[in-house]
């Protein structure tokens, strides 16, 4: 990809979210300011699970509603596919799980300390692409929360987000999320062994050549070979930002989609466009002490489902959808 999908996942647990342990703290970093401010303040990295400042993207938001919030966001990268028509699918996925994110904890309550389970994630992209300025182009996202769920009685997030993603009034791109928020006590008990990964302690393989997945360089690289053009090994390099801003205890869902958009470029090559959609489903937390195989399966007209097992096991499912040319 040439647009970096800033990843929203999990931290570590020895990784502070917050100096202050309190979304409350920052809340009023995200409400918009009644006069439009020249260069807009992005929130605290903490509001969406990164270490890197410059990776967050939200700006701030409005509740004209109890379920309804209008985010202001910066859409990041460049224009992707041939003649740069529309930017990488992959992109708004990242943009749309920060609002998700940021909202969750500064307006519902959300504890710093709980973890987001991400179940599924869909994007298509609508209309055109919007003009580009300097990198990164403001969006407003009306974000429409349902499903709510409550602890002891209160609301503290919902299970399932519409995400409408607009550029100067113009639609650009339609998503949904479905995820739930994880105390830290289920957490432990649910990561069991894998609580702690020692991160970067894990061999890492050789990456396939950087022209195969439209990478510039080794760094980049998600995949590593296996003898077989339709199947390939995850590559989990903790140098590559674009996958990991910080120490993770298993692969971010994010993550995972970078790689799938590595392997259908693999399998359809380069005039294969950037997915204009892409539709995800995590069944199982990806773990870095074993090796994860990706499966390719192309239809012919540019949609590609990418099939993620690890211990023998069905772990993911990534389908996305480009453009092969015709004629």
């Amino acid at each position: 990809m040439s647009a970096t999908v800033y990843q929203s996942c999990t931290l570590a647990p020895e990784t502070p979210k917050s100096e202050s342990g309190r979304p409350q703290v920052m809340a009023a970093c995200l409400r918009k300011s009644a006069v439009p401010e020249e260069v807009p303040r992005l929130v605290p990295k903490e509001l969406v699970h990164l270490k890197d400042q410059s990776g967050v993207l939200v700006t701030g938001w409005t509740r004209p509603s109890p379920e309804v919030f209008l985010v202001g966001a910066e859409w990041p990268g460049e224009p992707e596919g041939p003649g740069g028509a529309r930017p990488a699918a992959g992109t708004a996925a990242g943009l749309v799980r920060q609002c998700g994110l940021a909202v969750s904890h500064a307006a519902f309550g959300v504890p710093l300390e709980y973890q987001s389970l991400l179940k599924k994630l869909n994007c298509t992209l609508t209309g055109p692409a919007p003009e580009w300025r300097d990198g990164r182009t403001p969006v407003t996202v009306e974000l429409n929360c349902s499903q709510m769920i409550r602890r002891g009685g209160r609301v503290i997030g919902a299970e399932i987000m519409e995400f409408t993603v607009r550029h100067e009034g113009r639609v650009v791109c339609r998503a949904d999320s479905r995820s739930q928020w994880i105390s830290p006590q289920v957490y432990r008990r649910l990561r069991g062994d894998h609580l702690t990964a020692p991160w970067g302690g894990w061999d890492v393989p050789e990456p396939v050549a950087p022209e195969l997945v439209g990478c510039s360089s080794a760094e980049e690289v998600a995949l590593s070979a296996t003898g077989r053009p339709d199947r390939w090994l995850l590559r989990n390099d903790p140098a590559n930002t674009e996958m990991f801003d910080h120490p993770v205890d298993h692969v971010p869902g994010l993550a995972l989609l970078t790689a799938a958009h590595q392997a259908a470029r693999a399998a359809c090559g380069p005039l294969w466009t950037a997915p204009t959609a892409v539709s995800t489903s995590f069944g199982r937390y990806v773990e870095f002490d074993a090796p994860c195989l990706l499966d390719v399966r192309t239809s012919g007209n540019g949609v590609v489902e990418v099939a993620g097992s690890q211990y023998g096991l069905p772990a993911f499912r990534i389908v996305l959808s480009g453009r092969l040319p015709t004629g």
